[in-house]
């Protein structure tokens, strides 16, 4: 983040340094540290943002209004928004697109053996890279950005890519989180779809769970002494048949969620971002922008709350079959 060094954080007011951890707000490219966007919780630009605000480096501001050029005589032209930007600069000051790609010095790659400066970190530049005009599939990189909210820095060049016919763009989040991660991006149709499939998949196993319990306690003074009987099924022997392949299936499921996670999520944001944009536009064409940037916002970013509510109904549904199960066996 070398071109920020001297910047003022428009939340502290400190001067940032070579040695401090940097974000990018993905809406305007406003610096901030990390620490105080997150204390905060979104840009310290937030409500200029509905009328296309956009951040700009005090030198850029400088040059804008007759102050000395001495950094802008020669300037580089970002390849991604067209941008002007000082002639060593190494990232673009509005979207973070990379100004010298293979022309830096000490070999032909972007980032060879004579480069000293820090390295370009993807998720911190404004759209990913992107110019807030760009159109993916009709629709605006900046209102996909306001639609999307956190960490649409990551998304944006995703969704380009799908939108560009990649099969594979994977997320890593979804993967791990399965179902619980589409309530979150307030996907609930496919959350809601994926949270019934596991549970349904959870049956033969709380069938088996009745037999092997009522085994474990008739043998339990047996296994306290070091005897480990072999257990073996009298009962619904289908289930201990089905119960492998169950286990296979969830694991399809959640490499499935991990792999088209993003591939849904796009067709989510496409669809609601249309449905917002037609709701807000008038007979003529027209629409007013700060109505509709706000409902952007609103109906979009993410739902924590969501997560929580589905957690703490699995925990409980979890206990109350544990308790079922020890009802029976009374």
């Amino acid at each position: 983040m070398a071109n920020y060094v001297g910047v003022h954080c428009p939340v502290c007011d400190k001067r940032f340094t070579d040695t401090d951890d940097i974000v990018v707000c993905p809406i305007c490219g406003a610096p901030h540290h990390r620490t105080c966007y997150q204390q905060l919780g979104h840009c310290a630009f937030n409500d200029l943002h509905i009328q296309g605000h956009v951040w700009q480096h005090p030198n850029e501001q400088s040059t804008q209004q007759g102050g000395p050029r001495t950094q802008r005589e020669g300037g580089i032209s970002c390849p991604a928004c067209g941008s002007m930007n000082p002639q060593d600069g190494l990232f673009c000051q509005v979207c973070g697109t990379p100004l010298r790609q293979g022309q830096q010095d000490g070999g032909p790659f972007p980032f060879g053996n004579g480069f000293t400066g820090p390295n370009p970190n993807p998720y911190t530049s404004a759209f990913g890279g992107m110019d807030p005009n760009e159109q993916l599939e009709g629709v605006s990189a900046r209102d996909i950005a306001l639609f999307v909210g956190s960490n649409s820095q990551y998304f944006l060049p995703r969704f380009k890519q799908i939108a560009s016919k990649r099969f594979f763009v994977p997320n890593f989040a979804a993967l791990f989180c399965n179902f619980f991660y589409f309530f979150y991006r307030k996907m609930y149709v496919v959350g809601s779809a994926l949270l019934l499939v596991n549970a349904a998949l959870q049956i033969p196993t709380l069938i088996a769970a009745q037999e092997y319990t009522a085994w474990l306690l008739a043998n339990l003074k047996d296994i306290s002494i070091g005897i480990i009987p072999v257990f073996t099924p009298q009962n619904n022997l289908w289930v201990y048949q089905v119960i492998p392949i169950v286990r296979l299936a969830m694991f399809a499921i959640t490499i499935l969620a991990g792999l088209f996670a993003n591939h849904l999520y796009w067709r989510h944001v496409l669809s609601k971002i249309r449905r917002i944009k037609a709701q807000f536009t008038a007979a003529d064409g027209s629409w007013d922008d700060k109505l509709y940037s706000e409902a952007l916002s609103q109906q979009g970013h993410t739902n924590k709350k969501a997560v929580i509510i589905v957690l703490v109904s699995c925990i409980v549904l979890y206990f109350a079959c544990c308790f079922l199960l020890a009802l029976s066996l009374l």
